[in-house]
């Protein structure tokens, strides 16, 4: 199977998740911009639990292990360095606003699940709720059967107060902000991104002031 054809299965599989009575509106895979921050490792919610570990997950529990165990051992020299001598040109405004509990850190950690084989994320836009769907990279080895897919975030759409188109810091970027005052920058990538942010009921360019709640 192609790239492509594998792109419509997923997106096809993460559409049955859409309850019959809602319309979507569009769809994208999603991920968190490269400058926002990433939850701890236990801050991310499992998934696609009733999946089986593929071979090759059980042949990277090991590495991944000790990548956790090097991200926890941070290097404060290392750090220093790359502050003073290695880092980039400042880019304009903030990535993140608001703690992992808030409307936006909890769709920062739905973006980045714990999941036992590679999973595929998916943010879709319908006439009522903003929703991250997963779906399973994975198929069986035997039967060729796909992995499952499920919903894993969920929240009306009435919660969501703007998206802010963030070009101006990488293409596909965009500043997704919610009632409670918290915002998150996510990345679209590929092409068809664009459609995504019309489905959104507020869509600001990155020029745009972020609005003030209450």
């Amino acid at each position: 199977m192609s790239g492509a054809d594998r792109g419509r299965e997923t997106a096809e599989r993460a559409r049955a998740l859409i309850p019959a009575d809602e319309v979507l509106r569009a769809d994208h895979g999603v991920s968190l911009a490269g400058r926002a921050p990433r939850p701890g490792y236990f801050r991310r919610p499992r998934a696609l639990r009733s999946e089986r570990r593929t071979l090759g997950s059980w042949l990277l529990i090991p590495v991944n292990g000790v990548a956790r165990l090097l991200a926890i051992n941070w290097n404060p020299f290392e750090a220093f360095f790359e502050a003073v001598f290695w880092r980039e040109k400042k880019k304009p405004g903030k990535p993140f606003h608001g703690g992992w509990d808030s409307m936006a850190g909890r769709l920062a950690r739905a973006v980045v699940p714990r999941t036992k084989n590679s999973a595929a994320v998916m943010l879709q836009v319908t006439d009522r709720r903003l929703q991250v769907a997963y779906v399973s990279r994975a198929r069986s080895f035997f039967t060729g059967t796909p992995g499952p897919a499920e919903v894993g975030w969920v929240t009306d759409l009435r919660n969501v107060t703007y998206i802010r188109d963030r070009s101006d810091v990488a293409g596909g970027n965009h500043e997704i902000g919610f009632a409670d005052g918290s915002w998150c920058s996510v990345h679209f990538a590929g092409q068809g991104w664009s459609r995504v942010s019309d489905a959104f009921p507020v869509r600001l360019s990155h020029l745009d002031a972020v609005p003030v709640s209450g």
